[in-house]
């Protein structure tokens, strides 16, 4: 009777073990699916965030004119937080 209670528990452990293994592919195929490929295409210029200081795609940037300049920005959160700390 011990022995079939192992094997009992051993085939519920397998089966909590497929399900939470299913689970986390379903997860990272949900992240992939939204991603942005993040490679520009040949040839394309790459900007610098003034604020953050990270590389972008020039046709993926944030563009904002300021002081008759164009700055480039990795997102609008960066653009604002430029300008907040610049005043």
């Amino acid at each position: 009777m011990n022995i079939m209670k192992v094997v009992v528990i051993l085939v519920v452990l397998y089966i909590v073990y497929r399900i939470v293994r299913m689970m986390g592919r379903a997860n990272v195929e949900k992240v992939k699916a939204y991603r942005v490929d993040d490679k520009p295409s040949a040839g394309e210029d790459l900007v610098q965030d003034p604020f953050c200081r990270t590389y972008v795609p020039k046709s993926q940037a944030f563009m904002r004119e300021i002081e008759g300049r164009q700055h480039f920005f990795c997102s609008r959160e960066c653009c604002e937080k430029y300008l907040s700390e610049k005043k």
